[in-house]
């Protein structure tokens, strides 16, 4: 399984403001992005679209999630099936049983070239207040 966990305490940061960057981040790099909020934080996927890859069923996601409070929150980025339609029962998988939520997959040069790019650009933003 591939998830990635990090913890912020002390950063007086709105986890929902967070969202929003991770949300702008993947657009900006051209991803399909759709998110959902839970009462116990946030959901959200990117994927990248296409012809080639709706044909070869290449129905992989970036899944992150968001979870706690400005003093205390969370951030956990894996790799997983896109759901089609994210709603309130899907992100409740996800909070409640995230090892069966994401999903295995080989590495790929892309995928840690966009976590690395995606790790830097939020520690830069909640180093600065978000």
């Amino acid at each position: 399984m591939k998830q990635i966990v990090r913890e912020y305490q002390g950063k007086n940061v709105d986890p929902k403001k967070v969202a929003e960057l991770i949300k702008s981040f993947f657009a900006e790099e051209n991803f399909k992005v759709q998110d959902t909020e839970h009462p116990k934080g946030f959901l959200i996927q990117a994927t990248k679209g296409g012809f080639l890859r709706t044909l070869l069923s290449m129905d992989r996601a970036f899944t992150i999630t968001v979870s706690g409070d400005a003093s205390d929150f969370k951030v956990a980025l894996g790799v997983g099936k896109w759901i089609q339609n994210l709603g309130v029962a899907a992100a409740e998988a996800f909070f409640i049983t995230p090892v069966v939520a994401f999903v295995e997959v080989p590495e790929a040069l892309w995928s840690y070239e966009i976590e690395h790019q995606l790790w830097h650009y939020l520690e830069n933003q909640i180093e600065l207040g978000a």
